[in-house]
């Protein structure tokens, strides 16, 4: 009985743990809305491109940063759901330096040979990341406390 206790007091306390995420169709809605609300442009290419670090939106969205000042919103083609199971990510670049939509695209060393095109590239400058990345907060946030409300109405009916 007793172990049988703990057993449901860590279950309890890992559930309860578990923050809100959002769906691959929800996070791709919020950035499709964010770049026509912050009338993004695109940029065909981008010369002198290191990447630095990389952090995936969804499966179809990943901001590249290159520096501390810029980054970059890229639109993958096909879906590239290997990514969030991998370790890495590697870019595959046809012209050195150069960063650019349609011949350069990315892939997991698990899954060659599949590629993710880089169908598209937004500059984004130091606000607007800080802006999408508060907008993404939210959302979550705000899932979150529908989740906490919807479980408070279970527990009272």
């Amino acid at each position: 009985m007793k172990k049988m206790f703990i057993l449901f007091a860590v279950v309890f306390s890992l559930t309860s743990c578990t923050s809100a995420r959002l769906s691959n169709s929800e996070m791709v809605s919020l950035i499709e809305s964010f770049v026509e609300q912050q009338e993004l442009e695109r940029d065909r290419t981008v010369s002198a491109f290191r990447l630095n670090s990389y952090a995936q939106l969804s499966d179809e969205y990943l901001v590249f940063r290159s520096s501390p000042s810029r980054h970059y919103l890229i639109k993958l083609v096909p879906r590239c759901n290997e990514i969030a199971f991998s370790a890495g990510l590697l870019l595959h670049r046809r012209f050195g330096n150069t960063l650019s939509e349609g011949s350069d695209f990315v892939y997991v060393p698990d899954s060659l040979p599949f590629k993710c095109y880089i169908n598209r590239i937004y500059p984004l400058n130091r606000e607007q990341h800080e802006l999408l990345q508060a907008t993404i907060q939210t959302e979550i946030k705000e899932q979150e406390l529908k989740e906490q409300q919807l479980e408070e109405a279970e527990a009272e009916g």
